[in-house]
């Protein structure tokens, strides 16, 4: 059932944020019409075009009002489901009342000197999706009976139809407001992403994940299926002592070796870790390997990779529901909320991550040795810090390596020799009859990334 409750409540959510943001803003303008209304003087408006005859006239003009404006998400949104189920568009309608308005407004703001506007004509247009076109025209009558109350010479002179303000500082309004709203929204929804990523089961997460990867995780991959390389990373795994594990012992494991170049390693819903190549060419000892390995089991334990996966659903719902067609520029747009939103939670997960290698290593060889010598080769091939690091997910290398060290000294953990990578993983192939051990006294060597199956 989570995979129908979790994502309604999620829309629920997305929707309600959009009502609440489109009457707010509805709201706001409809003061400012109500405000600019009560400035106007008293006209007579006809849609007729007769003069009328006890006047003296002394000028005409035609005079026009104009306007576009752009419907909240949440009325178009209803108004495509009145669509599809018929009915009275009341969305629409809404809308094109407040564009009469402002029209009707502009048009006598052009005509405030003029007793009497006939002829009055209103047309519209859609332009897009969304977006309609006002437009109503008149003549202004200006006679020897001039226009009474209000307060006319509040309006502003000419050009109202045309916006006067710097189209840069209209970009940076615009994209300001839009920004904050992307924000708002991708941070509220993220705490019910981290509720919901902590109250489901992992059976429950294994079997909504079979669902989408039904080759690795509803047909569990044997040791027949898996690469000796693999198989060793899940022997691995598997002699770690449960206790030590944590919540994650739940999790039946297993590892997909990735030809990629890049050293790098994830862990992906159902208990499903990916180690690239690159990754396993940077390690020398199975210590290290282990410690990585260690690294992305703490994620299970935090429930990270749920909780990234949540916040990508967030976010594609976001650019869906707001941007729909639009969808090049506003993805890249609405990332950015979403990355500055993720900095220091996700920094905060990799060092909560680290902290269960520690554990796991421990517990595993009895010493943390060589548990931040990756991260230390990774900061050498990185390079110093410099002012990008704060955009940067990950916290620099050299920042967890000092972190590493220093928690095993606050945690008294001693640091030992090292398990050689390539004769561990010798002493695997002879453990499980994949070599005879006399292959290994003739000198021959095999290695996670050479050995073929």
């Amino acid at each position: 059932m989570e995979e129908i409750i979790l994502p309604g409540i999620l829309l629920t959510i997305l929707i309600g944020i959009a009502y609440l943001t489109g009457r707010v803003a509805d709201g706001v303008h409809d003061r400012a019409l109500k405000r600019d209304e009560s400035l106007l003087p008293r006209q007579v408006l006809d849609s007729g075009s007769n003069i009328p005859g006890d006047i003296k006239l002394h000028d005409t003009a035609m005079v026009t009002g104009k306007v576009v404006i752009a419907e909240d998400r949440f009325r178009n949104l209803l108004a495509r489901l009145r669509i599809f189920v018929g009915g009275r568009l009341s969305a629409h309608e809404a809308s094109i009342t407040r564009a009469k308005r402002e029209a009707m407004l502009r048009l006598r703001t052009n005509a405030k000197g003029a007793s009497h506007i006939i002829g009055i004509r209103f047309d519209s247009a859609q332009l897009s999706r969304g977006m309609i076109e006002m437009i109503v025209s008149g003549t202004a009558l200006y006679t020897d009976h001039r226009p009474k109350g209000g307060f006319p010479s509040a309006l502003p002179d000419d050009g109202v139809n045309i916006s006067h303000r710097n189209l840069l500082i209209e970009f940076l309004s615009a994209s300001t407001a839009f920004l904050l709203i992307c924000w708002g929204i991708y941070a509220a929804s993220g705490l019910l992403v981290e509720w919901a990523s902590h109250e489901i089961s992992v059976e429950d997460e294994v079997a909504i994940w079979s669902q989408l990867e039904p080759e690795l995780i509803n047909h569990h991959r044997t040791a027949d299926d898996r690469s000796l390389a693999e198989n060793y990373l899940v022997d691995l795994i598997n002699s770690i002592p449960k206790a030590a594990l944590g919540p994650a012992a739940a999790y039946d494991f297993d590892v997909v070796i990735v030809p990629d170049p890049t050293p790098n390693a994830a862990a992906l819903p159902g208990g499903l870790i990916l180690v690239h190549s690159g990754m396993i060419d940077l390690v020398e000892s199975e210590n290290e390997l282990l410690s990585i390995l260690g690294h992305e089991i703490g994620h299970y334990n935090g429930r990270d990779h749920l909780e990234g996966l949540g916040r990508e659903v967030v976010g594609v719902a976001l650019s869906a529901m707001m941007f729909q067609t639009d969808a090049v520029l506003t993805t890249w747009i609405a990332g950015w909320p979403k990355l500055l939103t993720d900095l220091d939670y996700s920094r905060s997960q990799e060092l909560d991550a680290d902290n269960w290698s520690l554990k796991i290593l421990m517990a595993k060889y009895g010493h943390v040795g060589e548990v931040a010598t990756t991260f230390e080769k990774l900061g050498q091939m990185q390079g110093g810090h410099s002012v990008m690091d704060y955009l940067a997910t990950h916290p620099h290398p050299q920042d967890r390596v000092d972190r590493l060290y220093k928690m095993a000294r606050d945690q008294n953990l001693p640091m030992g020799e090292p398990v050689d990578l390539e004769k561990a993983f010798e002493d695997f192939l002879v453990r499980t009859g994949e070599i005879p051990e006399s292959a290994r006294e003739e000198g021959r060597k095999f290695s996670l990334t050479t050995t073929k199956d």
